[in-house]
């Protein structure tokens, strides 16, 4: 299991300390370029997890700004998800436009259109990184928007729900397995992107909560598939595909990573004779050379990890 790491420059010389920063912002973020006040002290902290290309972290600091060289953009771009908790944010892209992140606001940003920040007073916040194309294309097409911060307080409805799971997270962060943070992190993507998301026509909408419940009703059935669930609700394939073109996934890709986390309960929960086999056959999933492979993609870790260490009554916490 990967570990959570607590980093900080409070037993560093200025000097140090800020080149350190430099150092440990290109290993967990960006390679940006760092600026700091003068003469003004100046600290840092992080306590972050990484699993592959996922990063999931606190980040406290002073006084500093940040720009993003063009060398950097031209790497594989990557999704930010930032959720400001104390301090003010000044974010700006390459377009030229800015904005404030101020308490209680979240962000999502794509490295690829980001030019630089700056932190004008104490600051603390949340953040996930991952690669774009890891990331829902709903909240791809947000981060590329430079749509600015949004409030995720009590009263904004799914967004402040994805608030509480980072939050969540974040506490969490020492006690998640690989698969568990896998499993959450997954979840706030889902929950931010249709938080997010502009909001559907209401028959558009109703349909969707309809098949939604038609899916999760009808996993273990190894014929669903997009023309089971036209048929089923009296529509055409093309019909079920708009509804879902604006929830930035497809229904087979529904179907698939509901599928998914179901398998992975069941491989926490399964008695002593079943294998992955029998799993991931019982969920309609009949190559298990590929169920494997997309199960590690998802979750970080092989189904057959997690069937041993069920067996091994290892503590894996999920949140499905």
């Amino acid at each position: 299991m990967t570990a959570a790491t607590t980093w900080s420059t409070d037993n560093g010389f200025e000097d140090v300390a800020q080149d350190a920063l430099n150092s440990k912002l290109s290993e967990l973020h960006l390679a940006w370029a760092m600026s700091f006040p003068e003469p003004e002290p100046f600290g840092a902290a992080i306590r972050y997890r990484k699993l592959d290309a996922l990063t999931v972290a606190e980040f406290r600091t002073g006084r500093c700004a940040g720009r993003l060289p063009a060398s950097v953009r031209g790497g594989e771009p990557c999704i930010g998800i930032l959720m400001n908790l104390s301090g003010q944010l000044v974010c700006r892209y390459v377009s030229g436009k800015e904005f404030v992140v101020g308490p209680g606001q979240l962000t999502v940003w794509d490295s690829e259109i980001a030019k630089g920040f700056e932190v004008v007073d104490p600051h603390r916040e949340l953040y996930v990184l991952l690669p774009r194309r890891r990331a829902p294309q709903g909240l791809t097409r947000t981060a590329l928007s430079a749509g600015g911060a949004v409030a995720a307080g009590p009263g904004t409805g799914l967004l402040s729900i994805a608030a509480d799971q980072m939050h969540a997270i974040a506490r969490e962060l020492d006690q998640l397995s690989d698969a568990g943070l896998a499993i959450a992190c997954q979840a706030l993507l889902d929950t931010l992107d249709s938080g997010l998301a502009a909001p559907a026509a209401p028959a558009r909408a109703s349909l969707l909560l309809q098949v939604r419940r038609y899916i999760e009703d009808n996993l273990e059935d190894p014929d669903l598939c997009p023309t089971s669930i036209a048929a089923a609700h009296g529509i055409s394939v093309r019909t079920l595909q708009l509804a879902f073109a604006e929830t930035g996934t497809t229904v087979a890709r529904r179907i698939r990573d509901r599928r998914l986390s179901v398998c992975y309960r069941n491989l926490m929960q399964a008695s002593a004779t079943e294998t992955v086999t029998d799993v991931a056959f019982r969920w309609g999933f009949t190559d298990v050379g590929n169920f494997s492979r997309i199960f590690k993609q998802a979750f970080g870790v092989t189904p057959s990890s997690v069937l041993a260490a069920s067996r091994r009554s290892e503590p894996i916490l999920a949140s499905l």
